[in-house]
Order: structure tokens, then sequence, then C-alpha cells
């Protein structure tokens, strides 16, 4: 039952047997060690690539920036050492190196605090920035994060490429990039040389590792036998053969192939949760409180009309599973607060899965079943509260159903406090003009967008009222577990 238990709990699914994150079970912290010690990551630059190494040169990112609290540099050996933050740990950590048109990539699966990193080769170097981009080239067809892949499947990653870099398509491609970076007339422009690629489902490339202004400006004879190249056609061509070489061992718990495998092995049927068979996915609901924002009306919302702006309130929601679910769970129901009002917090402060703390959007995260129909609103007021004067209007609910529209990975449903013209059921007050008729229902689609109006859709990212951008929740990644 160990495999079991670890799958349960790295799929989240400990959320679906009850255990919501709350006071009682309060979210862990980025590090397992000593809140006073840091992860120190190391590394070494060729000089013929950047003589001379400055922190200036360096940056460091997992799922978003990293702001080393020091880093040390050791001129003799042009190498670095960085104490990152203190207590917090990082996977999928990517260190690069750049300097005008010279840049070169180092990942690292995995630095816990009070420990240091890379514990073999610290180079970084032409061969680190080709195993970079390929490890983040496949990570996007995936639609994952580097950062949300465990350090055991980027070690085994990068141990797998090492093995194949001697012969066949990897090695193909580690060659291109060692041509590339080792340009050293390849100064014209300001792009540098190398970008994170992306990635289609299919394999194919979307966007070039190889930075397109950067080889225009600066041609180099990188494939064989091809002369001096000034597009990335043959780099992008090589990418997808290498990125055919290897695979990830990993699944992902939306992954109905995976679910499927997973409960039918009776010593793993405990990480199948309440909803045997079905697959899990996380869900992010998120509300905007800064003032100003615009209903589907295009009229700036009265965020006040019903609650009371009283000192120390803060934002909660409140939800339920709701009766025309096709997935009936009392479990789920409780962790999702059985629509008491004032219970289930969410959180403004960068943590539980808050994407940037105080900037008006609040956040609480679960783990779902993909197909579960859900009834929610937001209250703003003190723990305990009773609706009176907190809830963002009286009676009638949101409806959300959990279905990953773009692909993604995620459900992400960010709504504005207050506004009663998109995924209310009831009483909705989205104009006849705009596409309303006074209700919502799980296939209403007022904007005919091709997505229901009770599901994750689009935000209007420039206030211009129209829906144009899906939400990127910095903070959280898909579900992932390492494969059995």
């Amino acid at each position: 039952m160990l495999l079991g238990l670890m799958l349960l709990s790295a799929c989240g699914l400990e959320s679906l047997l009850g255990l919501a994150t709350s006071s009682d079970h309060p979210a862990p912290d980025g590090g397992s060690g000593p809140d006073t010690q840091p992860a120190i990551v190391t590394g070494r630059v060729p000089s013929s690539f950047v003589p001379g190494l400055s922190a200036l040169d360096l940056s460091f990112r997992a799922q978003a920036e990293v702001s080393p609290g020091e880093v040390t540099i050791d001129a003799g050996q042009n190498a670095f050492s960085a104490k990152l933050p203190p207590g917090q740990a990082f996977r999928g950590l990517r260190v690069e190196v750049r300097r005008k048109t010279m840049n070169l990539f180092a990942l690292i699966p995995e630095a816990l605090p009070g420990e240091t990193r890379p514990t073999g080769s610290d180079v970084i170097g032409e061969r680190s920035t080709a195993a970079s981009l390929l490890v983040m080239a496949k990570a996007s067809a995936r639609g994952l994060a580097v950062s949300s892949l465990s350090g055991r499947t980027l070690e085994a990653s990068l141990q797998s490429l090492d093995s194949l870099s001697g012969s066949g398509p990897v090695k193909v491609f580690y060659d291109m990039v060692a041509a590339i970076a080792s340009c050293a007339s390849c100064n014209r422009g300001s792009a540098a040389r190398f970008s994170e690629p992306v990635v289609s489902p299919a394999g194919l490339v979307v966007k070039s590792g190889l930075d397109p202004d950067f080889i225009l400006a600066n041609p180099v004879d990188y494939a064989p036998s091809a002369g001096a190249e000034d597009t990335t056609e043959a780099f992008d061509a090589a990418m997808q053969q290498a990125l055919a070489e290897f695979e990830f061992s990993l699944c992902t718990c939306d992954d109905p192939a995976f679910v499927a495998a997973c409960c039918a092995n009776p010593e793993l049927a405990a990480a199948c949760g309440p909803a045997p068979g079905r697959p899990v996915i996380r869900v992010v609901i998120a509300a905007n409180m800064n003032a100003g924002q615009k209903d589907g009306n295009c009229d700036v919302i009265d965020r006040f009309r019903w609650a009371e702006n009283k000192p120390g309130a803060r934002l909660f929601v409140a939800a339920g599973v709701h009766p025309e679910s096709p997935i009936q769970d009392m479990a789920i129901h409780q962790q999702l607060g059985a629509w008491t009002p004032n219970q289930v917090p969410m959180f403004d402060d960068g943590t539980n899965g808050d994407g940037k703390a105080g900037d008006g959007i609040w956040t609480a995260s679960f783990v779902l079943p993909v197909g579960m129909r859900l009834g929610y609103k937001f209250s703003w007021g003190l723990r305990g509260d009773n609706w009176g004067g907190t809830e963002e209007w009286p009676g009638n609910q949101r409806l959300l159903e959990i279905a990953d529209a773009n692909g993604d990975g995620l459900v992400v449903r960010l709504d504005n406090f207050g506004d009663e013209t998109t995924n209310k059921d009831k009483d909705n007050m989205l104009l006849r003009a705009n596409g309303g008729s006074g209700t919502v229902t799980w296939d209403t689609d007022a904007n005919k967008d091709g997505i229901p109006d009770a599901r994750e859709r689009q935000v209007d990212s420039d206030g211009d009222c129209r829906l144009d951008a899906w939400v990127n929740p910095s903070s959280v990644s898909p579900l992932s577990v390492d494969c059995p």
C-alpha cells in the first residue's frame, strides 16, 4: 500500500478524501529543511563562452524568477555559488547564464534546503543547454511546467539524454547547439541565442529554441553539409527528431488511461479517490476584489451593493456539489464547505495557489473529478459570519463544470466579485443584447465562443469588455505523478 499512498499524495487526492487545506491542515511551505537554511546551487562556465563571470550574468527560474540571497563568484574557476531563499525547495530550477548574445542553460532537478546542487558535473555549457532545451520542449508538449515535474523524473530524463547523446538524433541536436554556442563572432543584434521552446502535443515545434532574430543576424553553419543557416528550420527539425528518442516516466492525473490502469490495480485502488475510475484535475477558483472591474454589460461592478466592507474582512468561497452533477460525493461536498458561508478561505498572500500577494485577486484551489458540477459563490466577511452583509448577492449561485477548456491540465475560473452577468444561474443580469436570458444552465453560451458559461473561460485582460486571454496561474501546475 505504500506505493498507493505515495500516488495518493502525489496526485493531491488527499483533498478528495476530505483533507482540505485549512488552519487544521496548513499548506506546507516551500522547503523540507530548517527554515534558516538555503539550498545552494553551483556552476562553472567555460571562459570561452563567458569570460570573467559575474553575478549579473546569472538568472534563476522555477515557477517564477528566483532571487538568490547571495551569489559568490570564484574568478579563478569562472564559477559561482548561489544561496537561494532560505527554507524553500525548488524543482526544475533553470539556471541561465547570459551576456549580450551569448546564453546557456542548465536544469537543476531539485534544490533542497541545506543541500548543494548539482551533485555531479556543474558545468554550464553546450551540453547542459541542449539537454535543457529538450526537457523544456518535452514538458511543453505534455502541457506541463518543468517545475511541476518531480526531481526523479527530471534526473532520469537528463541521464537518458546523456546516454543518447553519443549517436543518432540526440547527438545531431547536441552538435547543432554546440556549433551555435561556440560561434565567437556571433555578436550582432541584441537577441540571445537560445530561448524556451514551445512544442505542440503532436511534437511539432511552435516556438523555436533557437531565437530567429539571433540566427538571422548571425548566420551559423550549424547543420551538417548545409552551409551557413540563417533560419531555425533545420534546428527545429532536429529538435523534433530528438524529442522522439526519449519520454518522461510520468503520468498526469487527468489522463483517463492512467487512472483506469491505476484503479484496475488493487494495490493502487486507494489512489482513485471517492470517484473510482475517474480522472482528477487541479481546480483554481479565483475572484477579483479590485475596484473598477466591469461586468458582461461593460458596467462597473458595485462590489458592496450587498456585502459590507467591514474592517478585517477577507474573501471566502462557499460551494457544494450541485444536485445535477453526474458525480455525487459527500466528502467533496464537505471539502467545498457544504454551502456554509465564510468558512472556506481564499488567499491573496502568494500561497495556496495564489499567484501574487496583495494584488486583489483571491484564490482557492482544489483537486476534483473531471466532469463534476459545482455551485458556488463568494462572500466578504469574517470567519463564521452569516450570509447577510457578506455574500456577493443574495440567493442563487454560480455554476462551474469541471472541464479543461484550453488543454493546460488545469481548470481555472477567475470571476469578478459581485458580477451578476456571468455564470450566475438565476436572476442573471446580462442584457439580451449581450446574449443574456435571465438564467444560465450548463449549456448556456451567451457570447457564442463555443465554451459554456459554466466552465473555465478567458478573461478580459485590457478592460475592453471582451474575453481575450486565458488565465495562466504561475503558482500552480497540473497534477502529475511518477509512473508506478
